[in-house]
């Protein structure tokens, strides 16, 4: 008996040590501080850990979750980053950087992480995600990459085997393409989809497979083929530049035997592609009777293409034309007018009229001329020269029958387009020659002339061959040969004098000398047979480009009364080349000055003063005209009388910048942008200018004025922000975003700008703004926008203030349903708990919104408020009866406050659905042990090992709860075995000890117990 005593004694002893040793220490109680939700105090607690240098699981994984819980997304990041640093194989830790790299957006580094993640998970699903993914950033060598280890583990998905295929085809690995499709074929036993075998099929001949690829095509087709199969192969391995190969497919099927029609006019548009037209038209020939309206395009389009125009036109007869092919109709039309038969064409006018022949312009001319009708053959010919449908030849015939409908004029305009072929009358050459200078064909109409020169010899053909040479052959050839001709038309001589001084002028050293030299003879010999002002200015011309300007002059001086803009170019040339400048700017002022000018001869000589650099002189009338045009011009087309471009602000602008006078560019821009907002053109000018001239402050007035002028819209004031911010005008930015965004809600991109601009914590005013917008929003809706805004921004305090007490009652919640949201929000953020319980019981009785519900359970057990979570989560549970997330939340709370057998109730639904939870199946098979039901707990107990067993990564605290599921499944050696490998690794961690001495103490083994507890 008093050994008895002195044993219960001792048990007592070891107890209160092992129950002293219980107390938690700074490491439980941040784990404490964790499950019972206070986030900001666990958290201080895992921080100061991690600070002092415990990078173990066991902290970061908290850490981390209490980071992301808190909203700090940036932070969790940083810290998995560095877990997976040191840990790259930690799949747990990889599964949580890919989820926080989603929910940041940052898809270069998700794809990277999942990269890893995939291959340290070897699964199918993340391989596909994987090639997905890839696809989207356009890597696509990691695309196929990850594409051939899905295939490589998934063989029963041949879609994704064909789409591998097809990827390879394109990056060019070409074999490796035919062995997933073979692969693909063989599984599916011959019935991989259309596009796959034509892919095969033409992969397979490319690499010089072709018995390969026939055999395959004979493999699908089988024993007994059906037509439809066979015309589809070979119609893919015609495709494929193998009719061959289509013929040996279908031709057992079709010799000696009487096939049907569709698989015979294939067999022969087999035989015409292969070259083997005399057995095509063999067969075709063959065929009795008239075919059925479904065949007969396609029959007629044999013949043609056999050459058996004839019997074609024969079929036609009687049969309805809009059953055969436009190109089978233009071929038989074309034969028949060839053959002068016009009953066919006239045949096709009647029935098929306009709509037939809008696509054959030339056919359509053609059609009308026969018929007298040269109107509509004129119409026909300048639509078909408007198109590029017609070939070179065809154009040549449209633009006879223009001239042969009486469209002279039209026929000339299209000639530029054209390049004569086949002989041209004699009589012809001189006008054919003035034709290709004047459409500035010169090089190619040189080399016409040089031929027929060579071909038929004469003087019409020399002459041609003259006027082009000196425009774009050997001026010394032309002079040699004008030489030796004493005696030529006055007008070719005016055309070679200035063809040849347009070239010396062109300042090209290897032509400037005999170009020059031919100019001077040829003008020299004009102005002696006709001394008129064409040719005087011609001569005057010449003696400029050969380096006599000063004797060019006095020609020159009686043609400027009137002799027009070439007169006045010639005498500023000769001005130029004598180095008269002054005289020359003296001369073109003193024009201006005199008035009575048009408008065509002012932008004349203000052209010539800023081709020769005399920008001063030309800037007042530039300016003048910049403000009268407000920088458009008068001349409709864009261009001014004399070819200048007709937006004088813009050549005001560049003349100014030549002639230093950018002060008065940027006072007239100023003076025009005070009147109205610029156009996009001057804005851009004035911008440049301000900015040339260094006024970095008139150029921020500007843009903020700009950027808030209501006048213009909102693309154009959008625009100026970021130029205020390249000047560092961060105020000038926000306050233009603040008037674009005024007008529009808390999603527009103009309020997102503004954000950005702001960043996570905006100004005081800021956050006035954004309070402001909440309460004179239109509606609950708009008002509970931008309440969420306010509260994302840390106006937390300001939206409780502001929706708080709505409903009459200081504090309450407000009473809108749209408005409890952000008021909920703003409370959890603030971190007021019991507001943010009494706000969730409002809301519930309203909220029929699963995933709000959801929400609001979150912030209630975020913020320790586990009376109005289980609330929120009940709520959920009545809309949604199999929520799993609501559920387990309200079966492990009932666990907590002992209610075993609600607790029972819900975990049992919960675990129904098989979710990988083994935290779940423990607390299950406790509470069922807890109601004395221990058989009924073991297998949740073996479900919840299992689960954690098959866990990648498992850390110390999932081996701790092994131990424990051990010691509950009866499996008392195991537990010792993981709880002294645990104490190894953690000598000094208590509540290992204390769980071990508890497991050992429960089963009796006290001296064991002793041990683990240092006890004597």
């Amino acid at each position: 008996m008093r050994a008895n005593i002195l044993v219960v004694l001792v048990l007592l002893l070891v107890g209160i040590g092992a129950s002293l040793l219980l107390i938690p220490r700074s490491g439980e109680l941040a784990l404490q501080k964790f499950r019972d939700r206070d986030y900001d105090s666990a958290r201080a607690v895992y921080e100061e850990r991690y600070a002092a240098g415990d990078r173990s699981g066991a902290t970061v994984m908290p850490l981390t979750r209490l980071a992301l819980a808190q909203g700090d997304v940036e932070r969790a990041i940083d810290l998995t980053e560095a877990f997976v640093a040191a840990e790259p194989s930690s799949v747990e830790a990889r599964e949580l950087l890919d989820r926080l790299y989603r929910d940041a957006q940052r898809p270069g580094d998700y794809l990277e992480n999942l990269k890893a993640l995939a291959e340290l998970r070897r699964s199918a699903d993340l391989f596909r995600q994987l090639a997905y993914a890839a696809g989207f950033r356009d890597r696509m060598a990691l695309k196929a990459e990850a594409l051939t280890r899905y295939c490589s583990l998934r063989s029963d998905d041949l879609d994704a085997q064909q789409e591998l295929a097809a990827l390879l085809a394109a990056r060019g690995d070409h074999a490796g393409a035919v062995d997933w499709l073979l692969r693909a074929d063989d599984r599916s036993k011959g019935n991989i989809q259309p596009d796959g075998r034509e892919l095969l099929m033409s992969l397979l001949i490319d690499l010089d497979r072709e018995d390969e690829a026939f055999d395959r095509a004979r493999r699908w087709l089988g024993e007994q083929p059906t037509v439809a199969d066979m015309i589809g192969l070979a119609s893919q391995l015609a495709a494929a530049a193998r009719p061959d190969l289509a013929l040996r497919l279908i031709e057992p099927q079709v010799t000696g035997r009487d096939p049907v029609l569709a698989l015979e006019l294939t067999y022969i548009d087999l035989l015409i592609a292969a070259d083997r037209r005399d057995r095509a038209r063999t067969r075709l020939a063959a065929l009795s009777g008239p075919v059925e309206d479904a065949q007969l395009g396609r029959l007629l389009g044999l013949e043609v293409n056999a050459g058996m125009m004839p019997a074609a036109l024969a079929a036609a007869k009687g049969r309805d034309l809009h059953l055969v092919p436009d190109w089978v109709l233009v071929g038989l039309a074309e034969a028949a007018l060839r053959d002068g038969d016009h009953a066919f064409p006239d045949r096709l006018y009647r029935e098929l009229g306009d709509g037939f022949l809008g696509d054959y312009p030339l056919l359509a001319a053609t059609i009308a001329l026969g018929r007298g009708d040269t109107a509509a053959a004129a119409d026909w010919a300048a639509r078909g020269l408007a198109g590029d449908a017609l070939a070179p030849g065809e154009r040549l015939g449209a633009v006879r029958i223009l001239d042969r409908a009486g469209r002279h004029a039209a026929a000339v305009a299209a000639f530029d387009r054209l390049a004569p072929a086949g002989g041209v009358p004699e009589d012809s050459l001189e006008e054919l020659a003035a034709l290709f200078m004047d459409f500035d064909r010169a090089p190619a109409g040189l080399a016409w002339f040089t031929a027929r020169r060579q071909a038929a010899p004469s003087p019409a053909a020399d002459q041609g061959w003259a006027r082009l040479a000196a425009k774009a052959g050997d001026p010394a050839a032309v002079a040699a040969w004008l030489a030796g001709q004493p005696k030529l038309p006055l007008a070719l001589l005016q055309d070679i004098a200035g063809s040849a001084a347009e070239r010396a002028s062109s300042k090209n050293p290897a032509l400037d000398r005999p170009a020059a030299a031919l100019a001077l003879a040829a003008s020299q010999r004009a102005f002696a047979l006709d001394p008129s002002p064409r040719s005087r200015l011609a001569l005057a011309s010449a003696l400029t480009v050969t380096g006599k300007p000063a004797e060019a002059l006095p020609l020159l001086a009686p043609l400027l009364a009137d002799g027009g803009v070439e007169a006045e170019s010639a005498y500023i040339a000769a001005l130029d080349g004598a180095g008269r400048s002054e005289e020359l700017a003296r001369h073109l002022t003193a024009r201006l000055a005199k008035g009575g000018l048009s408008e065509a001869d002012q932008q004349s000589i203000v052209t010539m003063l800023l081709d020769h650099k005399a920008y001063r002189a030309a800037l007042p009338l530039l300016r003048a005209w910049a403000e009268r045009q407000g920088g458009k011009g008068t001349g409709g087309n864009g261009v001014g009388a004399d070819g200048v471009g007709s937006d004088w602000l813009g050549v005001y602008a560049d003349a100014a910048a030549k002639a230093n006078a950018l002060p008065d560019l940027a006072a007239l821009l100023a003076s025009r942008s005070s009147a109205a907002p610029l156009a996009e053109a001057e804005d851009s000018l004035y911008r440049d200018t301000l900015a040339k001239l260094g006024r970095k402050a008139e150029l921020r007035r500007y843009l903020l004025a700009r950027a808030t002028d209501g006048r213009l819209p909102a693309d154009p004031r959008r625009e100026p922000v970021s130029a205020l911010l390249a000047l560092g005008d961060k105020a000038g930015a926000e306050q233009a975003l603040l008037r674009l965004a005024a007008g529009q809600g808390p999603q527009s991109e103009d309020f997102k700008q503004l954000a950005y601009l702001w960043g996570p914590r905006p100004p005081a005013a800021g956050l006035d703004w954004i309070e402001a917008r909440a309460k004179a929003a239109a509606g609950p809706a708009e008002q509970a926008a931008w309440y969420d805004r306010l509260a994302d921004y840390g106006g937390g305090r300001r939206v409780i203030a502001g929706l708080g007490g709505q409903a009459g009652t200081p504090g309450a919640a407000p009473a809108q349903p749209a408005l409890k949201a952000p008021y909920i929000e703003a409370l959890a953020a603030a971190g007021k708990g019991k507001e943010l319980a009494a706000a969730v019981r409002a809301a519930l009785p309203e909220e029929t919104a699963p995933d709000r519900l959801r929400r609001y359970a979150r912030l209630a057990e975020q913020t320790g408020q586990r009376a109005a979570a289980a609330q929120a989560w009940t709520a959920l549970l009545a809309r949604k009866p199999e929520d799993a997330d609501a559920l387990r939340q309200l079966g492990m709370l009932a666990y907590d406050e002992n209610r075993l057998a609600d607790a029972e109730r819900l975990l049992r639904r919960y675990v129904a659905s098989g979710p990988d939870d083994y935290e779940a199946h423990y607390f299950l098979g406790e509470a069922l042990t807890a109601l004395k039901r221990p058989a009924a707990a073991t297998p949740f107990y073996r479900t919840a090992l299992s689960q954690l067993r098959a866990r990648a990564g498992r850390g110390d605290a999932a081996v701790q709860t092994e131990a424990n599921l051990l010691n509950r499944l009866g499996r008392i050696d195991d537990s010792v075995a993981l709880f002294e490998a645990l104490r190894k690794r953690r000598p000094a961690d208590r509540q290992v000890k204390a769980d071990y001495a508890s497991m050992l103490i429960e089963n009796g083994r006290l001296p064991e117990a002793r041990r683990v507890l240092a006890l004597p």
